[in-house]
């Protein structure tokens, strides 16, 4: 009786050593078919997948070569599977009362390619020197593409900037939005950013230091955008009523 209870359990562990290879040798059949020898990741890869290369590079740029920098320079490269267009939002914060702040914010579109990876941000530094803050400061950035987001992540850390070797920008002119082209640039990566869809642009005018660009929607409605100089955009909703009678609805700004 005992030899017959030992011969059972004997058969139920091949039994069950049985199953267990089969199981394995069919998973394994399985995983042929789904991904195939040799593939691009293009072809395996169903998702959208991007890897920022951190940490990034910080450098500054004195344009006017006067000993004090009005810019601070920030790159890294951005490893993606496959070509695509993306909208990155950078900012540059300081350490301020024992928390991060933000002293300087840009959003540029960027096309990836293999043989384009390098993304390069720039910051004006007239905040850091009204501020007076000193480094280390830091980046952190936000990539968009279509429906799809990567969060705001550090992307890298300065070295120990003090804030006396910037320039106070006010009077810069390098990148600021001077031209009519830029304006429509400007406003062009703004609606990329918030997925808004331009109309017709129907009227343009210049007022001082902001750019005025009227985009016609339908049922007689028109997107107003006010571009600063230093690129700055506010967007109004007018609707047009009367000659001469606009309402308008401030809908956000960036900058």
């Amino acid at each position: 009786m005992k030899l017959l209870r030992k011969y059972n359990g004997y058969n139920g562990v091949i039994f069950l050593l049985k199953k267990i290879l089969v199981a394995s040798a069919i998973l394994i059949v399985l995983m042929m078919f789904m991904i195939p020898t040799g593939a691009a990741p293009t072809e395996v890869v169903l998702d959208q997948q991007v890897e920022l290369e951190v940490p990034g590079n910080f450098s500054l740029l004195d344009a006017d070569h006067d000993q004090l920098a009005e810019t601070v320079k920030f790159s890294l490269a951005l490893k993606s599977y496959q070509e695509g267009q993306f909208i990155v939002t950078g900012n540059l914060e300081a350490m301020k009362n024992g928390r991060w702040v933000a002293v300087g914010t840009t959003v540029v579109p960027f096309t990836w390619s293999p043989d384009h990876q390098l993304i390069e941000l720039n910051f004006h530094a007239g905040n850091i020197r009204k501020q007076k803050i000193s480094g280390p400061y830091r980046v952190t950035v936000a990539l968009k593409s279509g429906d799809w987001e990567l969060p705001a992540q550090v992307a890298g850390f300065s070295p120990k900037y003090d804030w006396k070797i910037f320039s106070n920008t006010g009077d810069l002119k390098v990148g600021e939005i001077t031209t009519l082209s830029k304006a429509k640039r400007a406003v062009e990566t703004w609606a990329a950013y918030k997925d808004i869809r331009l109309g017709k642009l129907q009227d343009v005018d210049y007022d001082y230091d902001h750019w005025q660009l009227d985009y016609k929607e339908s049922f007689g409605r028109v997107t107003r955008f006010l571009v600063s100089s230093k690129g700055s955009v506010e967007v109004l909703k007018i609707k047009k009523t009367n000659p001469g009678e606009d309402w308008n609805k401030k809908l956000g700004d960036n900058g």
